[in-house]
């Protein structure tokens, strides 16, 4: 019995001096390190498509966090002209599928109805590189795999993303995480536009204290986590 007391009370001493290690890692916003391999940033290219990846819907089929942000920089890629076509890929567990619900965001973020493509099928990251081989874009062109391609998606999710398609043969592609649009004239820039207000002043309040960090680093360090055990896992079942 003593020594069972024993050991218990080795295991909650470890454990607490590992939360407590996490909650000030997190709340001071110390580097993660291994987040980094999971990032691939690249810079655009002219190309024959935009590839909006889903990920995930809320309620009132409304896009996630994440989800808003791919569909941002997908249409500020779309306004600066870098390619003509936007495919949008996402099954869902909802009525409406993800990438249905993706354009009808898009569209009303200026996204013109006739560039848009979608497939609806895509259930996991894996799916979305061998659907959209089966779709068509302008004037009947099938995509193939050294279509030229820019793919959106999250910092943290680019690596699995990336893996996937290079596992499923296309050679042409570069991975957009984040773009600014330099047109002006977009409904989408017209929407970051100053307050019309004059009494309107910032208030410069600033959202990184200790417990917002703690909030905010904590969620991205287990979304890393996830993406790096999802990679792993993919490995295993040969699909990277």
């Amino acid at each position: 019995m003593k020594k069972i007391k024993k050991i218990l009370k080795i295991y909650l001493i470890i454990i607490g001096l590992l939360a407590h290690l996490f909650i000030f890692w997190m709340g001071f916003r110390w580097p993660l390190f291994f987040d980094q391999w999971l990032i691939v940033a690249q810079k655009p290219m002219d190309a024959e498509a935009i590839v909006c990846l889903s990920g995930g819907l809320a309620s009132a089929n409304l896009p996630t966090p994440d989800g808003w942000r791919r569909i941002i920089t997908t249409v500020q890629l779309y306004e600066d002209g870098w390619a003509p076509v936007v495919i949008f890929t996402g099954g869902g567990t909802s009525s409406l599928s993800e990438g249905e619900a993706y354009a009808e965001v898009a569209k009303w973020l200026g996204l013109k109805e006739e560039a848009v493509v979608i497939d609806p099928l895509s259930g996991s990251t894996a799916d979305h590189p061998v659907n959209i081989l089966k779709l068509k874009l302008r004037e009947g062109e099938k995509v193939k795999k050294d279509t030229k391609l820019l793919i959106v998606t999250s910092p943290l999710h680019s690596r699995r993303a990336w893996l996937c398609f290079r596992k499923a043969g296309f050679s042409n592609f570069r991975m957009i995480t984040g773009y600014r649009a330099y047109n002006k004239e977009a409904r989408i820039a017209k929407l970051q536009a100053e307050s019309k207000f004059r009494d309107y002043q910032p208030s410069g309040k600033k959202y990184d204290d200790f417990l917002f960090n703690l909030r905010r680093r904590s969620d991205y360090f287990w979304q890393a986590v996830r993406e790096g055990a999802a990679i792993g896992w993919y490995w295993l079942k040969g699909k990277v």
